[in-house]
């Protein structure tokens, strides 16, 4: 029989643990339920493969064992293939296989930090990554971004300052810079570069995270960071949950041979799963994923442009930047506008938004959503955002109202 809540032991709980527990259901909406916050691909455009699935099940004296440590050969020369296509100098021993590159980044958090090690990131920043930080307890230095990305002057002056005072000096550096999660701002090449020469002064290590790059457009595409790396400063997290699908869970750490040999000391689950490697060996090398993203990228477009259009139809006094790639919009909300109320209130009218809150490591300023156009329908887009705006219409009536009720008394 299983106990009730009052009969529940008092565990006692590590303390990174105590106020963490995952909420229960689905990793998508359903029903009537409209999804415009989460970064899901999109379901008509995930790709068919069958073949290749039927092809690596022949394989089953590897793809039905414990897969290599540092992944299959095969896949780990097709990534290194991969990234060579951007300008970085990759080979296999460059390349660790992990589950995504959240799993990536999880693990470089364990051979890199102490607890409260200060680790530097934009404002706002990617949630999950926040969150993973976090959980390695870590302490935060966050670095405002404009239209050029984080703004390497002002880290420059907070470093210097730092050092100066004789304060503790971040170990780490973690940013998206191709189409930012959540703000979809793409970092120019000098601020790239300046990143890399400010790693080498500072001693920081970067941690440049890479799912959207390809999911491009317009505009010509910028150097990866790791291109501009000469020393091993920079480790490199790809994955091709954005620009395949998410539930292969295949990811890569690419980084220098050293990182790569300590990390994978870290990787608890042995060896990610050779079956799903397989898979996506076959689709790198038979071009498909190319394929696929020349799709997806057609399909997105639209997808932007129909939620651009309803946000400036339906949401008022807002501002919203147009990215040329990626999943996401930042939109920024008119003074008094509170965006967890927002939330709160889309939800009552059959739409699920994240409120930018989240995307803030430390105190965030202002009020603003994180809305993705990724996952649903054109069409489920802009009624998605006509109810937003309902919800919206709202806290702006009652906040003229108090104003006018102020005014006359």
């Amino acid at each position: 029989m299983n106990q009730t809540v009052n009969q529940i032991p008092p565990y006692r709980w590590a303390k990174r643990a105590r106020d963490s527990v995952a909420p229960e259901g689905g990793t998508t909406s359903g029903g009537d339920l409209i999804e415009l916050g989460g970064g899901f691909d999109f379901p008509d455009a995930l790709p068919d493969i069958v073949s290749e699935a039927m092809a690596a099940a022949e394989l089953r004296s590897e793809t039905l064992q414990y897969g290599p440590l540092y992944g299959l050969n095969d896949l780990r020369d097709a990534v290194a293939e991969y990234l060579r296509q951007d300008g970085i100098a990759a080979t296999r021993e460059n390349i660790l296989v992990v589950n995504g590159a959240k799993h990536g980044l999880d693990l470089a958090c364990r051979v890199f930090l102490e607890p409260e090690d200060p680790v530097i990131v934009a404002a706002p920043t990617y949630l999950m990554a926040a969150k993973i930080l976090r959980h390695a307890e870590a302490s935060f230095v966050s670095i405002p971004q404009d239209e050029e990305g984080m703004d390497t002057e002002v880290l420059r002056d907070r470093l210097q300052a730092r050092q100066d005072a004789g304060e503790s000096m971040p170990k780490l550096l973690y940013d998206m810079p191709d189409f930012h999660n959540p703000t979809g701002i793409p970092m120019s090449a000098v601020r790239r570069r300046r990143l890399v020469d400010l790693a080498t002064q500072y001693d920081f290590v970067i941690i440049e995270d890479d799912p959207y790059r390809r999911i491009r457009f317009e505009g010509e595409a910028v150097p990866p960071i790791k291109a501009f790396d000469e020393s091993g400063r920079v480790i490199g997290l790809g994955t091709i949950s954005k620009i395949l699908a998410p539930g292969l869970r295949i990811g890569w750490v690419n980084a220098d041979p050293a990182i790569v040999r300590r990390i994978a000391a870290h990787k608890s689950d042995g060896g990610s799963c050779p079956l799903l490697q397989r898979i996506v060996v076959q689709l790198l090398r038979n071009r498909k994923m190319d394929q696929h993203v020349a799709t997806l990228i057609s399909l997105l477009r639209v997808h932007r442009n129909a939620m651009i259009d309803a946000i400036h139809e339906h949401l008022p006094d807002t501002l919203v930047r147009v990215p040329n790639g990626g999943y996401f919009l930042w939109v920024r909300l008119p003074p008094g506008i509170d965006a967890d109320e927002l939330v709160r209130r889309a939800a009552k009218e059959g739409v699920s938004i994240i409120s930018g809150r989240l995307c803030f490591a430390e105190e965030p300023p202002g009020s603003f959503l994180r809305l993705a156009y990724s996952f649903s329908t054109p069409a489920d887009i802009v009624e998605g955002v006509k109810r937003l705006g309902r919800a919206y219409a709202s806290i702006r009536s009652e906040l003229e109202t108090s104003i006018n009720r102020i005014v006359r008394s």
